[in-house]
């Protein structure tokens, strides 16, 4: 007994001696709850219906259960491009048309069940019967599923996480081993050994995105509407950034443990915040957060490319927003390294 006693004192003092790992041991799993909390709060908000040239008491009844508008048919295709809208609604020979943005199932589902319900409110009040309605879709179509949706993200975040962690976890292997003290005491300049780093590990995070961006699109069955080409140049994009974030970030870790735990600080709320949950009615605190994150931008980008089909001009600037991202890691880390140098 007095040796397991001697064991749990020599880890309570490896605790005491490492405030860091305190303040991470219990600040990180709070903010973590934290943000959960302010997430699954919000209430998923009303559909929002652009009307064109319909009948009053069809305007009536979808104004019981959806935000309307009523606008110009081009107006409303723009709108509808732009996401701003859900749908687009207009009466055509005696059936009710109804045409969704798409891509997210669980809107569409949302949204038809406001008009479903609108309608027989409306056939309830006049004892009338509910007209037909008939289903377009901008994006996609009937059998895409919520999965489909958040499949790019999921994309996106499997390849950052890992690559964060490979890059993190090498570098203090290395420093553990004494490869890394070798390495600072040669003539090779900082900025040229986190460029080696990201040379060896983005060759092959491109073989990585490749693989996986074959078993989500050819094996799950993830839906991809766009060129494969920029669907693989967007996933290293996000490698690249995950992978100067964890050349950066290692600097602040002396063991794997501490890696883990700054990997949960920084890279969780990260994901969080990333797109799997619905931010339309979230607080603008947390709106203006998930901006600042690099993932974000990411996975609105393989969003666009592999749900609707967008091109370079469309996703560019979030390509742009990525890469300075890689520029200021980079130079962050790359400042790391000639500190611990010096030192």
């Amino acid at each position: 007994m007095r040796n397991v006693i001697a064991q749990a004192k020599r880890i309570w003092q490896q605790f005491s001696h490492g405030p860091r790992t305190v303040v991470m041991f219990i600040v990180v799993p709070i903010l973590v709850l934290w943000l959960f909390d302010a997430m699954l709060s919000t209430t998923a908000p009303d559909p929002k219906l652009a009307l064109v040239d319909c009948p009053s008491p069809v305007v009536a009844a979808l104004e019981e259960t959806a935000t309307v508008s009523e606008i110009s048919r081009d107006e409303a295709e723009t709108q509808l491009a732009d996401r701003t809208i859900d749908a687009i609604v207009w009466m055509e020979d005696g059936s009710l048309q109804v045409k969704v943005e798409g891509t997210n199932a669980s809107v569409t589902a949302r949204t038809m069940a406001a008009i479903q319900s609108g309608l027989k409110g409306m056939a309830s009040g006049q004892q009338g019967a509910i007209p037909t309605v008939e289903v377009t879709y901008l994006h996609g179509s009937a059998s895409w599923t919520g999965f489909d949706y958040l499949g790019p993200v999921f994309v996106g975040i499997f390849i950052f996480i890992f690559v964060f962690i490979t890059a993190g976890m090498s570098l203090v292997t290395e420093r553990t081993g004494g490869t890394m003290e070798r390495l600072l005491v040669t003539p090779i300049k900082s900025w040229q050994l986190v460029a080696g780093y990201c040379l060896g590990f983005g060759a092959v995070t491109v073989v990585q995105a490749g693989i996986v961006l074959w078993a989500a699109i050819g094996l799950i069955g993830f839906p991809n509407e766009g060129n494969i080409a920029l669907v693989i140049l967007t996933t290293f994009t996000m490698a690249m950034v995950s992978m100067t974030l964890g050349l950066l970030v290692s600097g602040l870790a002396r063991t794997a443990f501490q890696v883990i735990q700054l990997m949960i600080l920084f890279v969780v709320p990260q994901v969080l915040l990333s797109g799997i949950f619905d931010l339309t009615n979230a607080p603008m605190w947390m709106k203006v957060l998930s901006e600042c994150f690099p993932i974000s931008h990411g996975a609105e980008a393989l969003r666009g490319i592999m749900l609707r089909g967008a091109g370079l001009s469309e996703v560019g600037g979030s390509l742009g927003i990525l890469w300075g991202f890689v520029i200021a890691f980079f130079i962050l880390a790359s400042v790391s390294f000639k500190r611990r140098r010096t030192h």
